[in-house]
């Protein structure tokens, strides 16, 4: 499941006015979207140029190669990106048809689905853009994620974690816990930091399960309830990022509280016992959650 922000290589021709104004113009629009616009010359890097940008397209999710001025690094770089990733064509409109070999489509390109644009202020352009992206992002995500939700929303409603089935067990634990900062949305370290978070409570659920077991039960169930309260505490943060996000953010944050609610559904088992009035509660709540996250990604509402 993907616990990471969608990333949207960006291939322009750099250091022309317009391409430059239209770099912008997706630029701005992609991170609308909750997608990560990534441009090779607006990275910072200690890299030799060449590995960084087959690095940064290995990586990316989704590329947009505006192919005006004809550049062969932008068809090199769309070239390669097509090996296994969406690639999305733009270039100006006056290329079309255009026998200068600095001004036109070369290689058959011209046959692709590509989005013109007449000047920087063409107002068409962004809507061609956007319902393009849309098409792309929910045929990339959507199946994959609503897929893994849909097993999880099945495994729970047969497995120990349902009341009524109280012999079973889940095999799965997980690791670890630690606090990072929820910073804002635009800061370089909010996906890893929320990564980081999830990463550590996996680690401390680890540590309770093994550690405390037979020696010490009573610490054991301090322990559980501390790791609880935490883990309620997570799930009301992410699901107020949530509530505000945009469709990419969404993508990111439901998968990041799926995590959450598996391992808080985990620790309920520790604390109740099932079927019971109070485990049936928390149960119902997980259970309802999923299913509203499966319509969240699945009806996705653009920004």
């Amino acid at each position: 499941m993907r616990t990471r922000r969608i990333h949207c290589f960006i291939a322009v021709r750099f250091g022309k006015e317009d391409t430059d104004a239209i770099y912008a113009k997706i630029a701005r629009f992609v991170k609308k979207m909750g997608l990560k616009p990534r441009r090779i010359d607006r990275i910072e890097h200690n890299e030799n140029i060449n590995l960084k940008i087959l690095s940064e397209l290995e990586d990316a999710d989704i590329v947009i190669a505006d192919l005006t001025y004809a550049r062969p690094s932008v068809y090199y770089e769309a070239g390669y990106a097509h090996r296994k990733v969406p690639v999305i064509y733009t270039c100006r409109e006056d290329h079309l048809h255009n026998k200068k070999d600095s001004l036109k489509l070369h290689f058959d390109v011209d046959r692709n689905n590509v989005i013109f644009w007449k000047s920087t202020k063409d107002l068409s352009f962004i809507p061609k853009l956007k319902a393009r992206l849309q098409n792309v992002i929910t045929s990339l995500v959507n199946l994959s994620i609503v897929d893994e939700l849909n097993e999880f929303l099945r495994d729970i409603k047969k497995s120990s974690f349902n009341p009524e089935n109280i012999f079973k067990r889940m095999d799965d634990l997980f690791s670890q816990i630690d606090v990072y900062p929820i910073v804002s949305r635009e800061d370089l370290k909010h996906d890893l930091n929320l990564e980081n978070r999830l990463t550590i409570h996996e680690k401390i659920f680890n540590m309770i399960d093994e550690d405390f077991l037979i020696e010490t039960p009573k610490s054991q169930e301090t322990q559980w309830k501390r790791l609880a309260a935490s883990l309620k505490n997570e799930i009301g943060q992410m699901e107020k990022l949530l509530e505000n996000s945009n469709y990419g953010e969404a993508v990111m944050y439901v998968s990041h509280l799926y995590n959450f609610y598996k391992m808080y559904l985990h620790t309920m088992t520790k604390l109740y016992q099932r079927p019971s009035f109070e485990y049936g509660e928390k149960y119902n709540e997980v259970k309802a959650t999923i299913e509203r996250f499966i319509k969240i990604v699945q009806n996705p509402i653009w920004n």
